[in-house]
């Protein structure tokens, strides 16, 4: 007979160990800093830390089969809570801004992630809590933190993580200093709901040991998930579907999804009609109507070879005008507005907005656009290998030094290696420049353009010039220090309060006017043929609220066209010799060597000849869309009338020839091989 005072397992229990202890007190001091200064009012996040930490110290104790039945549940709830969190942190919202398809496709990955998770750890709501804590915090880094890994991409950049964004870690380095790294709202709400979870997860009794895997489920896990991941990347599955990788806003795919897709297509993808013979025959159709064209121009030819050639792209300068009602105090550009004589000038529309200064540059220095290549990524970190054909080698060829000046950290992007690949003679970074000034944090504008002006006097006497100048003065944050920037313009009437980033950003660019006014007032009074081309590499990331104001929504509202206003930046292409002039011309970057090289009597490769004939068709092409002559938008290729559509496959097959089918490239066709 049993005894009748047998013992029974009291339900609830709270652990004791000093470790256990030790660990609550460390997580609710972990969460009451970070929801305080994720903007909670101190006393409510005084409150929830005490509370979780408290709440997990407590333990109840279920029946076996109850307690492993709740934790499957929770194992299985735990990939849907992710994906909730990681959309938030994304700034989607979960129903309304994805497809039941997206939320399906991006749960495949949070439940693959939950599994593997599982299969290394061994313990079912630990790897719960593990996996839930995982997807958050990339979540976080997607949101906020993540431009230590590419220099601010969600929160400052405006758009989320790609996968080539994993390679510019020492760009990020460069800059993270001048960010401020605030936990925001959305960050602590979410953290609230995650603790949520995984303090539930503590406080349920059930496996103690690491258990080994269940084959009969394991392995049947495994093999789908294979056979999955084998679909995804190596069939049309994807196409199938219609998900596209997406550059704009990840808000048509999701995080997970959009991200995945991105590394589907992470290589350069074939044209379609590409072959030697194709690339053959649109250089000898392109280089037989230049020759009739120059038969008709040699008469009237009176063309200038500049002996110097001068292209300053400055960092994040642009017209926030462009984007809507934008009230100032002041003209924030007022010579660039006055200049006319012997000026070319209008809007530079770019790949890139908010960082990612090295695709502009890549795509002025080799006439490549990155509408052909995958979305999100970096040329200078993938594609640019020695001997790569470009500006440079064909000013180098015909006689001209080549200098590269960036008046910073020669880490970013890659550049000590792509600089020397594209052929530049000499490059200077900040280390290497003497008797800088700063604005803020960064060299600014007027030093930079005193050291351009030094290299000039510097020079052996007659002889030929090109610099490639890269500006750092107007780099983001925007709330910085005034240090040595005097406030000048500011947003007025119903903008005022609605960004002080955006009344420094356009002091700056009022600063940068100022400076390159200084520039050509140097050269103008130069007897030497010089030729300058200012312009801007994107617009800067300013904050939601004031592009509602401006612009009358939030940009994540935008449809696709209403949006390509943020890619316009400012051009100026001066010279101290007679060109013709022109204003409001609409040029995407790819164009703007070209561009430059036609106000000389400098020889043109067939590739520009190429572009000079396609800029008058399609004279915006950029990695977000198509602008024809007469102002239509396409926002893809597939959009596009049957003949305009032609040549941009044309263009494609060209720029596959010259950078991915390398055994095969046309070299006469994209250098000058007979000049010396």
């Amino acid at each position: 007979m049993s005894r009748a005072t047998s013992s029974r397992a009291p339900f609830v229990t709270l652990r004791r160990k000093p470790t256990s202890l030790i660990f609550s007190v460390l997580y609710a001091v972990f969460i009451g800093v970070w929801l305080t200064l994720g903007t909670f009012p101190f006393v409510q996040a005084l409150a929830l830390a005490l509370a979780f930490g408290a709440l997990r110290l407590v333990r109840f104790h279920l029946p076996e089969r109850l307690a492993a039945a709740l934790g499957r549940i929770m194992w299985t709830v735990g990939p849907l809570l992710s994906l909730y969190l990681v959309e938030t942190l994304n700034n989607n919202d979960l129903l309304e801004d994805l497809t039941p398809l997206e939320i399906a496709l991006n749960l495949v990955w949070y439940y693959m992630i939950a599994g593997l998770v599982q299969l290394i750890v061994g313990h079912r709501n630990k790897s719960a809590q593990i996996s839930a804590i995982l997807c958050w915090c990339i979540g976080c880094i997607n949101h906020y933190i993540n431009h230590y890994i590419n220099h601010y991409i969600i929160h400052f950049r405006g758009r989320s993580i790609f996968p080539v964004d994993l390679l510019t870690l020492r760009t990020a380095a460069n800059v993270a200093g001048s960010y401020d790294y605030t936990p925001c709202v959305t960050q602590a709400t979410t953290l609230v709901m995650l603790l949520c979870y995984v303090t539930l997860l503590s406080m349920l009794s059930g496996q103690e040991k690491r258990r080994l895997p269940r084959w009969k489920i394991t392995l049947p896990a495994i093999v789908l998930s294979g056979a999955y991941l084998c679909v995804f990347a190596f069939t049309s599955f994807v196409d199938v579907l219609g998900i596209e990788p997406s550059l704009w806003t990840t808000r048509g795919n999701g995080f997970f999804l959009n991200f995945s897709v991105c590394l589907k297509y992470s290589q350069i993808q074939e044209p379609d009609g590409y072959s030697v013979e194709a690339v053959e025959e649109i250089a000898a159709e392109t280089l037989a109507e230049s020759e009739d064209e120059e038969t008709e121009d040699d008469a009237a030819s009176d063309g200038v070879t500049p002996m110097n050639i001068i292209v300053v792209m400055d960092e994040a300068f642009s017209e926030l005008s462009v984007n809507g009602d934008l009230t100032i105090s002041a003209d924030d550009m007022p010579f660039i507005h006055s200049l006319t004589e012997n000026t070319i000038k209008g809007h530079a529309w770019t790949s890139v907005l908010g960082g990612t200064t090295a695709n502009s540059e890549y795509e002025f220095l080799t006439g490549n656009t990155m509408a052909f290549l995958p979305a999100g990524s970096v040329p200078y970190q993938l594609f640019v290998q020695p001997g790569e054909n470009s500006l440079v080698s064909q000013l180098s060829s015909l006689g001209y030094t080549t200098i590269a000046m960036h008046p910073y950290k020669k880490s970013g992007w890659n550049r000590t290696a792509v600089y020397a690949n594209v052929g530049f003679d000499t490059v200077l970074f900040q280390d290497d420049l003497e008797d800088l000034e700063y604005v803020r944090e960064y060299v600014s504008d007027q030093s930079d353009f005193e050291q351009i002006i030094k290299l000039y006097e510097e020079k052996e006497e007659g002889s030929k010039l090109f610099i490639f100048n890269v500006t750092m003065q107007n780099h983001s944050a925007y709330n910085l220090a005034w240090t040595n920037l005097e406030k000048t313009v500011e947003l007025t009437g119903d903008l005022v309060g609605t960004s002080n980033w955006a009344n420094q950003y356009l002091s700056l660019i009022h600063a940068t006017d100022e400076a390159f006014e200084y520039l050509i007032d140097y050269f103008s009074q130069v007897d030497e043929p010089t030729i300058i081309l200012f312009f801007g590499d994107h617009q800067p990331q300013l904050s939601d609220s004031f592009y509602e104001a401006v612009m009358g929504a939030n940009p994540s509202d935008l449809t696709a066209e209403e949006a390509e206003v943020r890619y316009e930046t400012v051009f100026v292409l001066w010279a101290n010799y007679d060109i013709e002039e022109a204003e409001d011309v609409d040029l995407s970057i790819n164009y703007l060597s070209t561009l430059l090289l036609e106000q000389t009597d400098l020889t043109l490769t067939g590739y520009q000849t190429f572009l000079s004939d396609l800029m008058e068709e399609l004279p915006v092409i950029h990695a977000t869309g198509y602008w024809d002559s007469d102002g239509n938008y396409y926002q893809t290729a597939d959009e596009l009338p049957d003949d305009l559509a032609s040549l941009v496959n044309q263009y494609s097959i060209l720029q596959y020839n010259n950078i991915a089918d390398r055994s095969n490239t046309l070299n006469s066709f994209f250098t000058l091989e007979d000049s010396s």
